[in-house]
């Protein structure tokens, strides 16, 4: 079953206002006429003769955004994703830089199981920027943290989870998918093995926290799960997660035990990596970091990690093999172009560290999207 909205052809003219759209010339008076019958059809529930109206009008004038917005939008609710997903390839064909068609045309792909589309296109249209405080924000988000759960990308699943969870805490759908990212198991919801699914919940509530306390509340789930669950893994890292940045030294003895449990977990690995380049002790970073390519070869942290502390100990060219390498393993994130930017600049490659700086902005800014949905 599809999660659905009511009004979205009635949020068509707001969502597309102040886009990109390009203004074609007025509908001729034929059209428009057929126009409002689609609507008034749309309106009164009369689906079949609203669609039958727009392929009309849309037939006669293929650059009518709107127009396709709204048709497409029919057939989402009704269930009806292929059609749904050609309507929306038009909108985003007229309107490249419009957030909202991306954002349709990704939950379209979404419900065809093709996955990869789907969350590229998400992907894009929260890069591009979507409006704030809209239900198809929160419905992109939400879908596009089970995508990068599916891909294991647990870190943008738990930061677009923290996001939604300041509008709805108490989601048993958002638990579940914040706690399958804490878990870092690569599955949907449904496909979570009964036997991981107290931790999961466990976990889920950790991350995901409303009320007035919400760091106390978090610190006392975490102590409850780690009395239960005192060496499973992922459940120290997750913890480490919470702690690093008020009470680092607590974070990091977190990172040490659960690399005690699983000697090759990546992300601690990463994470102490990061703290000991902030503490100025690059000699216990060096091996850490080229331990971690080992351990992940085909993953961007561990080429990104070993790549800043590579420019530290100024072996520059050998910082930007390993930060290209991430940068094309995952080219969406900022950190990377950043490391990459500094990098080229102690080359003496002005060109190529300031399209770098370019790259982190763009990137940087889509951050800023993901905290405010």
């Amino acid at each position: 079953m599809t999660l659905r909205w009511i009004g979205v052809c009635v949020l068509a003219g707001s969502l597309l206002k102040g886009q990109s759209v390009p203004s074609p010339a007025p509908l001729p008076p034929k059209l428009a006429a057929l126009a409002s019958q689609a609507e008034a059809a749309r309106k009164t529930n009369r689906t079949d003769d609203a669609v039958r109206l727009y392929q009309q009008v849309l037939a006669q004038a293929p650059r009518w955004a709107e127009g396709w917005w709204n048709l497409g939008a029919i057939h989402y609710e009704a269930d009806r994703f292929q059609p749904c997903r050609d309507s929306f390839q038009r909108v985003v064909a007229l309107d490249p830089k419009g957030s909202p068609g991306w954002a349709m045309l990704g939950l379209c792909e979404f419900q065809l199981k093709d996955l990869v589309n789907s969350r590229t296109h998400l992907e894009r249209a929260r890069i591009l920027g979507l409006p704030k405080d809209q239900q198809i924000t929160a419905q992109a988000f939400y879908h596009e943290a089970v995508l990068q759960n599916k891909f294991a990308n647990f870190e943008m699943a738990l930061r677009l989870c923290a996001a939604l969870s300041r509008k709805e805490p108490d989601s048993p759908r958002l638990i579940a998918v914040a706690g399958i990212a804490a878990l870092r198991t690569p599955v949907f919801p449904h496909e979570l093995p009964e036997k991981d699914r107290d931790l999961a919940y466990r976990l889920g509530r950790c991350f995901v926290v409303g009320g007035e306390k919400p760091a106390e509340e978090a610190q006392r789930r975490f102590e409850e799960t780690l009395k239960l669950y005192p060496n499973a893994p992922n459940v120290h890292y997750s913890y480490s997660m919470f702690l690093l940045a008020n009470e680092p030294e607590k974070g990091m003895a977190e990172l040490r035990r659960e690399l005690e449990i699983s000697p090759d977990h990546l992300p601690a690995m990463v994470s102490l990596i990061s703290e000991y380049m902030k503490r100025g002790e690059t000699e216990k970073a060096l091996p850490l970091a080229e331990r971690a390519v080992t351990a992940g070869p085909e993953n961007f942290t561990s080429h990104a990690s070993l790549g800043r502390v590579l420019i530290e100990l100024d072996q520059i060219p050998r910082a930007i093999r390993e930060l290209e390498l991430a940068a094309k393993l995952e080219p969406t994130s900022p950190q990377v172009y950043l490391s990459l930017a500094t990098a080229y600049s102690r080359a003496g490659r002005k060109a190529a560290a300031d399209r770098a700086r370019a790259q982190f902005s763009r990137l940087k800014k889509a951050e800023v999207e993901v905290s405010n949905p």
